[in-house]
C-alpha cells in the first residue's frame, strides 16, 4: 500500500473532543480517493495530519513504505514529498503565475527551472497565464495555478482541500473532468476532501465517508453509488 493510516487519533488543543478517532484506511499508488463528509467532520484535519501540518496524539501514518509519524517518529512537512492545494489556493499576490508555480521548486539551474515551468504550464493548459498576477485570474484559473505549484515540486502524493467549493456551479463539472485527467496523467496518488457527493462520484476511484471524526464507509466508486441508490447510506452523510 502507498498510504497506510492506522489507529489515528487527534484532538485540537483546548478541545475535550477528538476531531479524529480510530481512523484506519489505506490507499494504493495512483488512486484518487475522496474523503466525503459534512462541515466539521474532520476531513480537512485528516489532510493536515497526512501532510504533517498537525501531529496526532496516537496512531501512525506511512507513505511509500516510510513512517511519517508514530509514537517515536515525526517527519516534518517539507520532507514528506506531499503537495497540498489549500481550499483558498494561497497564491502569493506579489508573484506572477510563473513565480508562484516555481516557488517551492528546489532546482537551481535556470534552464531546468524553465523546463519544469514549461511542462507544468502545458500540462494544465495555462501557458497564456504565465505573466499574470493572482488578482487577474478567475477562480478556475487560480485553482489550476495552485495545482500547478503543487505538481511542480514532483510530489509523490497530492492533497486537495475542498477543490471545487470556491467555483460556481457552471464551472464545477468541466473543472472536475480536467482535474481528474491531469492527476491521472501524472500517475500521482491523490486524496481530496469534499462535502459534495457529485465531486466524489465524478473524480474518485474510492470514497470514504467521515462522520464525527470516524471513517464509517470506505469502498470503490461503484459500491458507493449503489449504496446511495439503495439508500444504504443516510442522505445527510452523502
Amino acid at each position: 500500500m502507498f498510504l497506510e493510516i492506522k489507529d489515528l487519533y487527534f484532538r485540537y488543543r483546548n478541545s475535550k473532543d477528538y476531531a479524529l478517532k480510530n481512523v484506519n484506511f489505506s490507499v494504493e499508488e495512483g488512486e484518487i480517493i475522496c474523503i466525503l463528509g459534512e462541515s466539521g467532520s474532520g476531513k480537512s484535519t485528516l489532510l493536515r495530519l497526512i501532510s504533517g501540518l498537525e501531529i496526532p496524539q496516537q496512531g501512525s501514518i506511512r507513505i511509500a513504505g516510510k513512517t511519517m509519524v508514530d509514537d517515536v517518529t515525526f517527519v516534518p512537512p517539507e520532507k514528506r514529498n506531499v503537495g497540498f492545494v489549500f481550499q483558498d489556493y494561497v497564491l502569493f499576490p506579489h508573484l506572477n503565475v510563473s513565480q508562484n508555480i516555481l516557488f517551492g521548486v528546489r532546482e537551481k539551474d535556470k534552464s531546468k527551472r524553465e523546463e519544469i515551468l514549461y511542462r507544468i504550464l502545458k500540462m494544465l493548459k495555462i501557458e497564456e497565464l504565465r505573466d499574470r498576477y493572482p488578482y487577474q485570474l478567475s477562480g478556475g484559473q487560480q485553482q489550476r495555478v495552485a495545482l500547478a505549484r503543487a505538481l511542480a515540486m514532483d510530489p509523490s502524493m497530492v492533497l486537495l482541500d475542498e477543490p471545487f467549493s470556491n467555483l460556481d456551479a457552471t464551472l464545477q463539472e468541466s473543472i472536475r473532468r480536467e482535474i481528474k485527467d491531469i492527476i491521472k496523467s501524472t500517475g500521482k496518488t491523490c486524496i481530496f476532501v469534499s462535502h459534495d457527493k457529485e465531486d466524489a462520484i465524478e473524480l474518485a476511484d474510492k470514497i470514504a465517508i467521515i462522520h464525527k471524526g470516524e471513517i464509517i464507509f470506505y469502498a470503490v466508486n461503484s459500491v458507493f453509488r449503489s449504496s446511495i441508490l439503495n439508500q444504504e447510506i443516510p442522505a445527510h452523510l452523502a
